[in-house]
């Protein structure tokens, strides 16, 4: 009877170190496994950083508009004719610069018949007396002998030069150049009309016309803008317009683009529209032809300056729990940091408490981190500078 005891005792013992040992197995291979599966986790993650700072936040009113060019200028035909176009759409000019002739015979004719008469009237003003001695007497370079208009005092010189020269004839009866003149200067000013220059430097925009075409007075030829400067009519509301300052910094961010370019406020409109609105008007360089008038852009005008603060990139700031933190750099560890943030624009954000300047902040590589997880700097040193 106690050898059955006995016995059973023995195989009870056995299945019970059995059942330990394979429990204990399994145990330890599901230790193992978590341990695998978390050495992923100790690898140092690859993040950029940047450095906190001092400085001074602008803060902005967001607006819209579209870009324009400053100088324009729309020509109309001021005379019927043939029209020869000199130029071509996107075509960079001169001043100076020939754009269209006008083909008007009488408009010619009426201008060399002009300066026929105005010479022979001239001839006459300088052989005004009968006592005159000659010729020789006249200087070209006599300011008195010439009329304040340059193009017609040029018009003098040549006459004075000829009689010198012996190739006009003198005649020598008094007449008054009052009515020769004036007939000249407008013979000359319509004539002027049958070729157009270009009255400043810019480009050729639209051109309305085909080349050879009869025109009649009045239709549109072509235009030329200057585009060097451009201005946008940036629309704001009634509650702003106290805020917005001539002078004031503007950032322009055009839709066709990725970059952005900056503007001054160079007015703004003091009459507010049934909208409760009104708009200031920007003005930008465009010194590299990048921009172009017609494109629509999003617009920030400056309304205030919050100073001497500490600041980081927006992207340096995320939201866990409803609470804002930023992740700084220590020794290789990134620490989860709350902070409170104050004002912020569309790059930078005030930091109130619990980050200095000059503290190394993640920036790029931190939505995952965990607080003190091993990070890899990748531009530059541990702090973010150049090594």
């Amino acid at each position: 009877m106690k050898k059955k005891v006995l016995v059973t005792l023995i195989i009870v013992l056995i299945l019970a170190l059995s059942a330990l040992g394979a429990w204990f197995l399994f145990f330890k291979g599901k230790v193992a496994e978590a341990e695998d599966t978390s050495k992923p986790l100790a690898a140092p993650v690859p993040v950029k950083v940047t450095q906190s700072w001092q400085g001074d936040l602008p803060l902005y009113v967001s607006s819209s508009g579209k870009l324009e060019a400053i100088r324009v200028n729309d020509y109309i035909a001021e005379v019927a004719g043939n029209v020869n176009i000199k130029v071509k759409e996107g075509q960079v000019v001169s001043q100076g610069t020939l754009l269209f002739t006008i083909d008007n015979p009488t408009y010619q004719i009426n201008y060399e018949k002009a300066l026929l008469d105005y010479k022979k009237a001239y001839i006459q003003y300088l052989a005004i007396s009968e006592d005159t001695e000659g010729v020789e007497g006249f200087a070209v370079q006599q300011t008195d002998l010439y009329s304040d208009d340059k193009e017609v005092a040029k018009i003098q010189q040549e006459v004075v030069l000829g009689l010198q020269e012996g190739t006009i004839t003198r005649e020598r009866i008094k007449y008054r150049l009052g009515e020769q003149e004036l007939a000249l200067k407008q013979a000359l000013e319509n004539y002027k009309k049958c070729s157009i220059r270009a009255p400043f430097s810019g480009v050729i925009g639209k051109i309305d016309v085909k080349q050879g075409e009869y025109l009649q007075a009045g239709k549109p030829v072509l235009s030329i803008a200057d585009i060097s400067r451009l201005r946008i009519k940036a629309k704001i509301l009634v509650k702003d317009i106290h805020h917005v300052k001539e002078g004031a910094n503007a950032v322009i961010f055009p839709v066709v683009s990725d970059e952005k370019y900056t503007g001054r406020v160079f007015s703004v409109n003091p009459l507010i529209y049934d909208d409760n609105s009104t708009y200031a008007v920007v003005e930008l360089s465009n010194e590299k032809k990048e921009l172009y008038p017609g494109v629509f852009c999003d617009v920030l005008l400056q309304m205030d300056l919050i100073k001497d603060k500490v600041l980081v990139p927006k992207e340096a700031v995320l939201e866990r729990d409803g609470k804002k933190l930023v992740f700084v750099v220590k020794e290789g560890l990134g620490y989860w940091t709350y902070v409170d943030v104050g004002p912020e624009n569309y790059e930078f954000v005030v930091i109130e408490d619990k980050l200095k300047a000059g503290e190394t902040i993640i920036v790029e590589g931190h939505y995952v981190l965990n607080h003190k997880a091993a990070v890899t700097v990748l531009n530059g040193g541990e702090d973010g500078t150049e090594e």
